[in-house]
């Protein structure tokens, strides 16, 4: 049953022990007093259980499910939700004490809008080289647009940035769900990307909060740290989106990233089978033959064929593959 200005906090966590503390405090300590916290631990291997239970008690609505990923935690943490309002937030991840507050204060004045979002701060919890990064939201006229651009950062949007509407989570549908492999590991998928897409091809209004912080942890080992399974979860995200994104001048848009995100992965990934990855590229060229011409059509070619070949390591395929990754806007590989 939902509770009228309630916020239901939702905290997904796999092996964040002791880091999940902070973000489960930063969750209870928020200034806005009409708050339930929900932990989802999905199947964590490391003390998240007993540490959970014993430091927070009945504070928390804690529950362990099967890893389906972090798509899978966040909608099993929404089915407990009893909120108005519901804020999804990492669990190696914090929020600002005032950040809910700010937020729902729009909400309760614009019955329109259907989520709020703030600004992000990263930080490192390692020693070493500084490669944190900071975002400054806006509003944007065309969010989906914008979410769309190849030159842009999502309108740097992060999972706890935004606090939703739960009429808005409903129209939007579940997050992507990842079952797990055998060890019970997963890789990404981009849920959020595709979320975020979903949500405003949905027609969800966005507004945002100035000053209303979330603090996004940066670590080794993360799934978004391993650049080729983030190009390959893209890749998944936008062979969806083709499918549903209809009106131009998105469809366009959505077609030119997928041959650019296509193209890249047929000329850079170093698999045995040259089948797979000229099927990749045929698969470009049908989806945007104005991004994927003749030209970089037969540039993909002699590059997949020969890197299978004894000319791999040749000198004289060193322009090509420089022209390929230009092509696609990416880091050139090999």
């Amino acid at each position: 049953m939902q509770t009228n200005g309630l916020v239901s906090i939702v905290i997904v966590a796999y092996n964040n022990w002791p880091d999940l503390e902070l973000a489960i405090q930063s969750a209870l300590c928020q200034s806005y007093p009409k708050i339930e916290v929900i932990v989802v631990d999905n199947s964590s291997r490391d003390a998240t259980e007993q540490q959970v239970e014993r430091i927070f008690g009945n504070r928390i609505t804690y529950v362990r499910q099967p890893n389906t990923g972090e798509g899978g935690g966040r909608n099993g943490g929404l089915r407990l939700a009893a909120g108005e309002f519901i804020q999804f937030l990492d669990g190696d991840d914090f929020l600002a004490p005032d950040k809910v507050e700010k937020q729902v204060a729009i909400l309760s004045v614009a019955p329109d809008v259907d989520a709020v979002y703030g600004d992000a701060r990263q930080f490192q919890s390692t020693a070493g080289f500084a490669s944190w990064e900071d975002w400054d939201g806006q509003n944007f006229s065309d969010m989906l647009a914008t979410l769309l651009a190849p030159d842009g950062n999502g309108c740097g949007l992060v999972v706890h940035s935004p606090i939703f509407r739960r009429r808005a989570l409903e129209l939007i549908g579940p997050w992507l769900e990842n079952p797990p492999s055998p060890d019970g590991a997963v890789t990404t998928n981009m849920a959020d990307q595709d979320y975020w897409l979903r949500a405003a091809w949905s027609g969800c209004r966005f507004r945002y909060c100035p000053g209303s912080l979330c603090f996004q942890r940066k670590r080794s080992g993360q799934l978004s740290a391993n650049t080729r399974d983030v190009i390959r979860g893209m890749e998944s995200v936008y062979l969806r989106a083709h499918e549903y994104i209809t009106r131009e001048p998105y469809k366009t848009l959505v077609s030119r990233q997928l041959a650019r995100i296509l193209f890249h992965l047929a000329v850079s990934e170093k698999i045995r089978d040259s089948s797979i990855s000229l099927k990749r590229l045929r698969r470009a060229r049908e989806v945007c033959p104005e991004f994927v011409t003749t030209t970089a059509f037969a540039i993909g070619s002699l590059l997949i064929v020969t890197r299978a070949g004894p000319f791999v390591h040749g000198g004289w395929l060193k322009p090509l593959r420089q022209l390929a990754a230009k092509l696609a806007g990416m880091k050139k590989h090999g």
